[in-house]
């Protein structure tokens, strides 16, 4: 700190010259920037904290039907039926009966399926049939099979929406896949012959 001392005709004046009020006033302003730092901090912890513990909101229920989910899944096969069901939620099931008497070619590229599927009720079934990992065909239990009410003792009201047809593409030797599903999101496999 130095001192220097000028003399005029009134008075004296003394002028001193302070090194630490320069260094005062970077000293103010790193303290303000610290506060503001340390209040960023505060202010983001908080809202960091506020969005970690957020309640998960519960996923909105999937209400696609049985045969939106499954048809959401490649399906080239038995197994990957069993997977696709299962992970949409469908059990096998110990009702349902069913059997793809026969496949016809009707030309080069399409093929008929012909069948019969019962839940023992006379609901009207969905039966779905894919081929080589795509959906090719939806059809609909519809129509009487005096055969197979007789041979499964169907009561009255039971015998009806037994039979169901589906038209598809399907190449020689291409194994469809047909699933027939009831109305307690269950299904069953009905594993019908190879396309002729």
């Amino acid at each position: 700190m130095t001192t220097e001392f000028f003399l005029t005709q009134h008075s004296v004046h003394a002028t001193v010259s302070r090194p630490d009020v320069a260094r005062g006033g970077h000293l103010v302003f790193r303290r303000a920037a610290y506060m503001l730092f340390l209040s960023a901090v505060l202010f983001g912890s908080f809202f960091i904290t506020l969005w970690l513990t957020e309640p998960e909101v519960p996923n909105a229920p999937d209400n696609r039907s049985p045969a939106e989910l499954l048809a959401a899944y490649p399906i080239s096969d038995g197994s990957d039926l069993a997977k696709s069901a299962h992970e949409a939620g469908l059990i096998t099931s110990q009702r349902l009966s069913g059997h793809g008497d026969v496949i016809r070619r009707i030309d080069e590229q399409k093929v008929d399926l012909l069948g019969w599927a019962a839940d023992g009720r006379g609901t009207a079934l969905e039966v779905l049939v894919f081929v080589a990992g795509h959906l090719v065909a939806t059809a609909h239990t519809a129509g009487e099979r005096p055969d197979v009410a007789a041979a499964l003792r169907l009561g009255f009201g039971a015998n009806k929406n037994l039979a169901f047809s589906a038209n598809f593409t399907c190449r020689k030797g291409d194994q469809p896949v047909v699933v027939i599903l009831g109305k307690e999101r269950d299904y069953m496999d009905l594993q019908p012959a190879r396309c002729p």
